[in-house]
């Protein structure tokens, strides 16, 4: 008879909810593109999925607390100035902050819910158009435009980074003719201007639209 004592189950890693923020802002930062997965998280920890639930209450809980971790310094510098000069500070602000984080974009809302932090920059966003003279139904409207205006041009940005697309001779030649000659004007226009420069145009022409509303 075999005298080898069996292993002793041992006791689960200790973890805490800061850890685990930790370790999904990790697992985001690696896969910005990925939402972020409780298995994978809970593989990263070193615990089961179901144990993940004895530091956050629920799902929500530990997904406000990554966002609250992540959108935690981004804090808009707004001059006091016309509204015109916030909004513009306002777009670039998230700009050059979802640049420096990507990840953010999987985090700012999900099944019926918004992070906490990006409700606040919405709020920030809404008090800006405020002072354009909005409110009510076209104030409503315009927060959303603009949001997801800027949100989407910094994305694109982003794609483009990664992906290093760029319009070539072949590509334009597989088009029809009259498209091609088209595009080959648009695209010769666009490669003489920075992604900042297509940011800036992005946010003026706002700018123009809100005026003449």
């Amino acid at each position: 008879m075999s005298t080898t004592p069996r292993p002793r189950r041992g006791r689960p890693p200790k973890t805490s909810l800061e850890d685990l923020v930790d370790k999904a802002i990790e697992l985001m930062a690696a896969e910005p593109d990925r939402p972020l997965s409780l298995n994978a998280l809970a593989r990263a920890a070193g615990i089961t999925p179901m144990a993940i639930y004895r530091y956050a209450a629920d799902r929500d809980e530990l997904l406000q607390a990554v966002a609250e971790r992540l959108l935690g310094d981004l804090n808009p510098k707004i001059p006091d100035a016309d509204w015109e000069t916030q909004l513009s500070a306002w777009a670039f602000a998230m700009r050059d902050y979802f640049l420096k984080n990507p990840a953010l974009f999987t985090i700012l809302g999900w099944q019926q819910h918004v992070a906490r932090p990006w409700l606040s920059q919405l709020a920030g966003l809404a008090r800006i158009l405020q002072r354009a003279g909005l409110k009510g139904r076209a104030l409503a409207d315009a927060v959303q435009w603009v949001s997801s205006t800027i949100i989407s041009a910094v994305y694109m940005e982003i794609a483009a980074r990664r992906s290093g697309s760029r319009v070539s001779a072949s590509d334009l030649r597989s088009l029809p003719e009259e498209d091609a000659v088209l595009m080959a004007e648009v695209v010769q226009h666009l490669k003489q201007k920075s992604a900042r420069a297509v940011f800036t145009d992005c946010v003026e022409r706002i700018l123009i639209i809100i005026k003449g509303s």
